[in-house]
């Protein structure tokens, strides 16, 4: 069953199906789902001390690799939605319905259900063909499905980290800042001291040289 397993996904890490295979071919069919789920179903009983247990480790492991590398190369290769849909179809047994998910609460589980997370965030829209020819065949429901999904992996602490924070958002007005850079100017260029008083006037001046305070307003006129 695993050989099979690692076959199947070893195809669908290169098929990116025509909108006409529907249906047609073992894999863009009820068939291929039937055979995902009953893998899942065959394999959650495995036990950690088991040799076939590290195999399965190596399998979700290289799904996870696979599913990011092709995303994150999408210049040379199309979107690759089959492999996004067949690797949640097959966590979708474990995930909802295993009840110790010791299949999946390893590192290379844990690794597989962020790849898939991160690829849903970041897709631009999944290929509507392969969720309705695909995923929705045996009853199942993506667009129902994927809330449970999305909730069933926090529970395993498997979250997207939230985007980057920009530290500043804005930059500080000119007025409002306190400049005083280096004295030194081996270059020769002007070192410039920037005050602002109560009124919101701007007051600089070259501190190379002996020039006095020049007092600006907002707008920048001279006063």
């Amino acid at each position: 069953m695993l050989d099979i397993l690692k076959s199947y996904f070893r195809h669908a890490a290169k098929y990116y199906p025509k909108p006409d295979d529907a249906g047609e071919t073992t894999y863009f069919s009820q068939v291929g789902v039937d055979f995902l789920i009953r893998s899942a179903k065959a394999l959650q009983g495995l036990q950690p001390t088991s040799s076939l247990f590290s195999q399965h480790e190596n399998l979700l492991k290289s799904l996870a690799t696979s599913l990011q590398v092709l995303h994150d190369d999408l210049a040379v290769h199309p979107p690759p939605d089959y492999l996004f849909f067949a690797s949640l179809l097959y966590l979708r047994w474990p995930l909802f319905y295993g009840w110790d998910k010791e299949s999946i609460k390893t590192d290379a589980g844990r690794d597989l259900i962020l790849a898939i997370l991160r690829y849903h965030a970041h897709v631009t829209r999944l290929r509507t063909d392969i969720e309705e020819g695909f995923y929705n065949t045996h009853g199942f429901t993506f667009e129902r499905d994927w809330p449970y999904f999305v909730e069933h992996a926090k529970e395993l602490g498997v979250v997207l980290p939230p985007p980057a924070v920009q530290l500043l958002k804005d930059p500080l007005p000119l007025e409002d800042a306190q400049v005083q850079e280096e004295r030194c100017s081996p270059s020769g260029d002007a070192v410039l001291e920037v005050r602002v008083d109560p009124l919101g006037k701007r007051a600089l001046r070259d501190n190379a040289s002996a020039h006095s305070w020049l007092t600006m307003d907002r707008d920048g006129a001279t006063a």
